[in-house]
């Protein structure tokens, strides 16, 4: 498992974005993934090691978007995006394929279950 700084440092590598662009990115429904969670949760970190490989194996871009953010106007941003979208816990992976968004928040997924999630 991940500690938080070593969450951090890999979700550093992913493209941060505020809940207004993670909204945008998803209603375009075109291919973008959208990882949320928080350094503070033991399953995100435990997660994190997996995605990771997978976003190196495949050259994929995955936005990140923080689930706590410090910004009292951004978390709630951050709640009513997950609310629309069904994402109860973290971490969640988020697909916007063409004709709908797919979500999983399981954080045992396999490498090869998040490639299969992500369609890479």
């Amino acid at each position: 498992m991940a500690s938080q700084e070593e969450f951090l440092e890999y979700v550093a590598e992913l493209d941060k974005v505020n809940a207004e662009e993670a909204g945008q990115l998803l209603q375009a429904q075109a291919g973008d993934i959208l990882f949320i969670a928080r350094e503070t949760c033991p399953y995100c970190r435990k997660f994190i090691n997996r995605l990771m490989k997978v976003v190196k194996e495949k050259d994929l871009t995955v936005h990140f978007l923080h689930a706590q953010p410090a910004d009292d106007q951004e978390a709630q941003a951050v709640q009513a995006l997950r609310d629309q979208y069904g994402v109860p816990t973290v971490p969640a992976l988020l697909y916007a394929g063409q004709d709908r968004v797919d979500v999983v928040c399981d954080s045992s997924l396999s490498p090869e279950a998040i490639i299969e999630f992500v369609h890479a």
